[in-house]
C-alpha cells in the first residue's frame, strides 16, 4: 500500500511528483508521468490519494492514466466530490448515525456511532466519565445538532471538560463552535470547524460561494425554485444558480433529499452557521432576506394557478421558512406590506397544521404594524397597495383573526 497526502500541495503539477516521492522513486524529467507509470510495479497494489479536492483535475488525470496502464493497481481517493474519471466507483461516506428525538437510556444511546465517538473522546480526558441516563438525551441532542459530523462531535466533546454536558449543549449554535480548537497534532484545516470550512469555501468558484452564503437565509429545507429565487441577483442569473447548486450538492455542501415527485435541499447546521457568517460579511443579508420573504409570499399567492391553491397541504414543509419570512417582514428592517400579504395567503397552511392560534398572532402583528404606521390596510384610503394584487385587504385579514377554527 502507498499513502499520499495531497493536502499540503498548492500546485496541481506536483501531484505526480508526490506519488513518486511516496513510492521512493527518483524521477528527473519535466513530465514525470510517463517515467512514473513505467516505474510502477506489475503486481497488485493499493494507492491512496488523500484530500484530492483542491487538485482534483490533476488527481483525476493521474488516476485515469494508472487505471489504463496498470490495471492490477487499485486506487482509493478521498475528496468532497467525485473525480469523474474512467473506472471510478463512488462510495459516499455518510454522517455518523445519531439517535432519534425522544427519551432514551444511556445503553440505547450508546448503540449509535455518533454517541460512541462523543463518549470515547470525553473519556480520553476524563477517565471516570460514564454516560448516565440523565445525560444520554442531552448527548443525543448534541450529536443531532452537529449532524453526525465526526470532526464537529470530537470538537464538542473537547468542551465537556470545561463546560460539562449541559454547558456544551447550551453553547451550540452561537457560531463560536466554529472556532473550537481540536487536537494540536491535527493538520491545520482540521483543527477547527471554521478552518475546515475555510478549506472547502476557498476551493469553490465565485458563483458557488455566492449561492452557498445566500442559502443561509433558509430555515430547514427548501425547494430548488426557492434556491433559484434567493440565489439569483444582478450578479448571477438563474441558470448559473442551478449549476452552482448542482456543484454544491456534488461537493456535499448542500444535502439533497430526492423524491419521485419533488426534491428538497438543506444546509447542515454547521454549514449553515458558517455560510451565515459569510453572508453577514458580504453585506447581502437585507437583499437576500427580502427575496426570501417575497418568494414565500408569491408561492402562496391566492391568485396563482388552481393546482397551487388546492395543494396547500404540500406546503406544510415550508412553515419554518414562512415563520422566518414573517419575522423579517414585521421587524424594523422588514416590509409590513409583504408581511400582511404573506400572513393572509398562508392561512390554509396554518389551518392544515392546526396552528390557527399562532396564525392569529401573526395577523395581530400585522394589524399592530399597520396601526403604528398610520395605515388602515385599505388600498384606496392609503393610496398604496399592500401588494400587487396578491392579497385581500387587511379588513379581510382581521375578520380571520376573530373567526372560528
Amino acid at each position: 500500500m502507498c499513502f499520499v497526502d495531497l493536502g499540503p500541495l498548492n500546485d496541481p503539477t506536483l501531484v505526480p511528483g508526490a506519488l513518486a516521492a511516496a513510492l521512493k522513486l527518483v524521477i528527473r524529467t519535466e513530465d514525470p508521468v510517463p517515467s512514473l507509470l513505467a516505474a510502477l510495479p506489475d503486481e497488485r497494489m493499493l494507492i491512496i490519494l488523500d484530500s484530492c479536492e483542491h487538485v482534483i483535475d490533476a488527481a483525476a488525470l493521474l488516476a485515469e492514466r494508472i487505471f489504463e496502464m496498470k490495471p492490477q493497481i487499485h486506487i482509493l481517493t478521498t475528496s468532497r466530490e467525485s473525480l469523474r474519471a474512467e473506472g471510478e466507483h463512488i462510495h459516499r461516506l455518510l454522517p455518523l448515525g445519531t439517535p432519534p428525538e425522544g427519551a432514551l437510556t444511556a445503553a440505547e444511546a450508546l448503540t449509535f456511532p455518533a454517541v460512541q465517538l462523543f463518549v470515547s473522546r470525553v473519556a480520553m480526558v476524563d477517565d471516570g466519565f460514564d454516560l448516565s441516563n440523565a445525560d444520554a438525551p442531552i448527548v443525543a441532542e448534541i450529536c443531532r445538532r452537529l449532524d453526525g459530523i465526526a470532526l464537529a462531535i470530537e470538537l464538542a466533546a473537547g468542551r465537556v471538560e470545561a463546560f460539562g454536558i449541559q454547558g456544551t449543549a447550551a453553547r451550540l449554535g452561537d457560531r463560536m463552535e466554529l472556532l473550537w480548537q481540536g487536537r494540536r497534532t491535527a493538520v491545520p484545516r482540521h483543527q477547527t470547524l471554521s478552518a475546515t470550512f475555510d478549506w472547502s469555501y476557498d476551493l469553490l468558484s465565485e458563483p458557488e460561494r455566492v449561492v452557498l452564503r445566500r442559502l443561509s437565509v433558509f430555515v430547514g429545507s427548501f425547494r430548488m425554485d426557492a434556491a433559484e429565487t434567493v440565489g439569483a441577483g444582478r450578479d448571477l442569473d438563474r441558470p448559473r444558480v442551478i449549476e452552482a447548486m448542482v456543484r454544491l450538492v456534488a461537493k456535499s455542501l448542500v444535502a439533497a433529499e430526492i423524491e419521485p415527485d419533488h426534491s428538497r435541499y438543506r444546509l447542515l447546521d454547521t454549514t449553515h452557521a458558517y455560510a451565515r457568517c459569510k453572508l453577514i460579511e458580504s453585506g447581502e443579508v437585507g437583499a437576500c432576506t427580502r427575496r426570501h420573504a417575497e418568494y414565500y409570499r408569491d408561492l402562496l399567492d391566492p391568485s396563482g394557478p388552481v393546482e397551487v391553491i388546492h395543494r396547500q397541504h404540500r406546503f406544510a414543509g415550508e412553515i419554518d421558512n414562512i415563520r422566518a419570512a414573517l419575522n423579517w417582514a414585521f421587524s424594523p428592517e422588514g416590509d409590513i406590506k409583504i408581511g400582511a400579504a404573506l400572513a393572509a395567503s398562508s392561512m390554509p397552511v396554518w389551518r392544515a397544521l392546526s396552528l390557527l392560534a399562532e396564525y392569529r398572532g401573526w395577523m395581530a402583528r400585522a394589524a399592530d404594524c399597520f396601526e403604528a404606521g398610520g395605515l388602515s390596510g385599505d388600498p384606496e384610503q392609503d393610496h398604496r397597495p399592500l401588494s400587487t394584487s396578491r392579497s385581500p385587504c387587511l379588513g379581510f385579514q382581521l375578520h380571520l383573526i376573530g373567526g372560528k377554527d
